[in-house]
């Protein structure tokens, strides 16, 4: 009797936790599930891919996503299988260097290159690792259907995973979010802003000219190419191209060309590209031969609010809040907004409505900050015409010579002390995190 007492206990305990369904497993999803798994939860993540995603550029880790990592004990697992970029130059047409900038080794993570620079990929096999021995992964399948009620979400798939209900479903798929678009198709809350920009990524073999710096070359057209080192052997290109407004005749082929796949998108960027100096021959092969190129629309998600009325269906990360990466800062965001969806739900396990309320009230000005983009954003930092990169490299030149000075130190240091964007959100603790 007592046996079947523990079990009946064991049972009923199981089913009194919260049944969480996060759409994704990239960077938002894991790390999300990570935490929920210690505020109580049965965590299942359900991802398109048929495996996990190894592919993928660099990204970096800043600000207070930094404590996120360390809280979560991978952060020198991180830094152990970064990039070890060393900064970023500025080049000429000639591969001429004309403004420096070295990555901030303080920790603060604040510089125009970070110091835990990782693959995408990578960071994504880091989070499976911690996650997967708690954590039920489906591959290879997506969420085909959402049907609310107050109390749970029945949740339809669209590859054979038999429908389920669950007491609280996430997106954390990204900026082309299948459950924002989903759940929120009939609502009129999001706003995808577009930035007029395009973005292609891919692997190329390293060249001569490659070092542990990246390279970043501006032609007109709001044209850029940078290069990067990763830890894998090879050179990460991106190719960017932004336009002044909505106007501009390229966009709409960038449109076309993103919904026709790889093949198109790659002419494309051959067209666009074909006539810009430096090492375009060079990144245009590569780019050809690839197996990793990724294109898209650089945006924006706003959204009047991130979870349904149902208090049922919510977002984190890119699919709920995009910065773009201009802001250099939505890994950083989906890190922060993760440990403070599962913190609150920690905390009211069974008003999960109301823990959603609380999520948003707590993380939501601090990543309102954050996509509020300073003024000429991105269009002038990508000039249109030949005076316009002259101006912009003359910039770059002072900028770079200020940051080598020992007043720039000096100013840099501190800056510790004034408060700024950067420092304004602290993590709270929660105490189903800190029990041991």
């Amino acid at each position: 009797v007592e046996l079947e007492d523990k079990i009946k206990i064991g049972i009923e305990h199981c089913m009194s936790k919260p049944r969480v369904l996060i759409s994704g497993a990239s960077i938002a999803g894991p790390a999300l599930a990570y935490w929920l798994i210690r505020a109580g939860c049965r965590v299942t993540i359900v991802e398109r891919a048929p495996t996990l995603r190894t592919a993928g550029q660099g990204i970096d880790i800043r600000d207070t996503a930094r404590d996120v990592v360390k809280r979560m004990g991978i952060f020198e697992t991180i830094r152990s299988r970064s990039s070890h970029e060393e900064g970023l130059e500025v080049v000429d047409g000639n591969n001429k260097c004309f403004a420096r900038f070295g990555v901030d080794e303080s920790g603060r993570g604040d510089s125009l290159t970070s110091d835990v620079e990782i693959l995408r990929g990578e960071l994504a096999g880091i989070l499976y690792d911690v996650t997967k021995d708690d954590v039920d992964y489906i591959f290879g399948d997506t969420v085909q259907s959402l049907e609310e009620s107050s109390d749970q979400v029945g949740v339809g798939f669209a590859n054979g995973t038999p429908a389920t209900t669950f007491d609280l479903v996430v997106g954390a798929d990204g900026i082309g979010s299948n459950v924002r678009n989903i759940a929120f198709k009939n609502s009129g809350s999001t706003q995808v802003r577009s930035l007029n920009s395009y973005v292609s990524y891919f692997s190329i073999p390293r060249g001569e000219t490659d070092t542990m710096w990246s390279r970043v070359h501006w032609v007109e057209g709001g044209r850029n190419m940078a290069l990067r080192p990763d830890n894998v052997g090879r050179t990460r290109a991106f190719l960017t191209m932004t336009a002044y407004d909505k106007t501009d005749q390229r966009l709409p082929r960038f449109d076309k060309a993103s919904k026709e796949g790889v093949p198109a998108q790659k002419a494309l960027v051959q067209e666009i590209f074909q006539d810009a100096g430096w090492e375009i021959s060079r990144i245009l092969k590569g780019m050809h031969e690839s197996d990793d190129f990724y294109m898209q629309q650089v945006a924006q998600i706003r959204l009047n609010r991130w979870s349904t009325e149902s208090g049922r269906v919510t977002l984190v990360g890119d699919a709920g809040y995009a910065p773009s990466p201009f802001t250099g800062m939505g890994t950083s965001i989906a890190f922060i907004g993760a440990y403070i969806l599962a913190g609150e739900i920690s905390r009211q396990p069974d008003n999960i409505p109301a823990a959603l309320e609380s999520y948003e009230r707590a993380v939501r000005p601090y990543i309102e900050s954050i996509q509020n983009l300073p003024p000429g954003v991105p269009w002038m930092v990508n000039p249109q015409t030949r005076l316009g990169v002259k101006v912009l490299e003359t910039v770059a030149w002072g900028t770079g010579l200020f940051s080598s000075t020992r007043l720039a130190s000096l100013i840099w240091n501190l800056s510790a002390y004034i408060p700024t964007r950067a420092n304004t959100f602290k993590l709270p603790d929660y105490e189903a995190f800190t029990a041991k």
